[in-house]
């Protein structure tokens, strides 16, 4: 499935707020037991060793190396950072797609109802940035949790920082 969500895209927008981080954005919010800035040991006992893993790439708005570690068995993709070329990783995003399983902290998952997901995130609901029918922002696109609708059900969320 081609991904829905736009890709990661950070520009310097003069908000003087330097270098990003994504684990300081959504705090708290998680996918089954992975949150974002997690380690890679927390990744090895869940979801374990990825299927593949693309190439290290500088992203270098941000000032950080990225490297996608993809589960397709699990619907998973773990986008992984690291402030060298190399080296150690942490979690700076997390796709989740059908099969997976797992659940967001407030309980919704692939398959849950657009109702259920504005109930579980009516407090943090970005009316601007969300489109009914096809997109709930929580937060924002620069940090939160992003859900991808299709029939009135979550066909994908995404944690972490997003931007057109």
């Amino acid at each position: 499935m081609k991904k829905i969500l736009p890709l990661l895209l950070f520009a310097t927008l003069g908000l003087g707020i330097g270098p990003l981080r994504a684990e300081k954005m959504f705090e708290g919010e998680s996918l089954g037991k992975m949150k974002l800035g997690q380690g890679a040991e927390a990744v090895s006992q869940f979801p374990g060793k990825p299927d593949s893993r693309g190439k290290e790439v500088f992203w270098e708005a941000i000032g950080v190396w990225v490297q996608d570690w993809r589960f397709p068995k699990q619907g998973l993709t773990l986008a992984m950072s690291s402030q060298k070329k190399g080296g150690s990783k942490t979690i700076f995003s997390i796709t989740a797609e059908a099969p997976c399983k797992l659940a967001t902290s407030r309980g919704i998952m692939i398959g849950s109802t657009e109702a259920d997901l504005a109930k579980a995130y009516r407090d943090v609901r970005n009316k601007e940035e969300s489109t009914p029918g096809k997109l709930f922002v929580a937060g924002s696109i620069y940090g939160g949790a992003i859900f991808n609708l299709k029939d009135g059900k979550v066909v994908q969320i995404f944690i972490g920082a997003a931007a057109e």
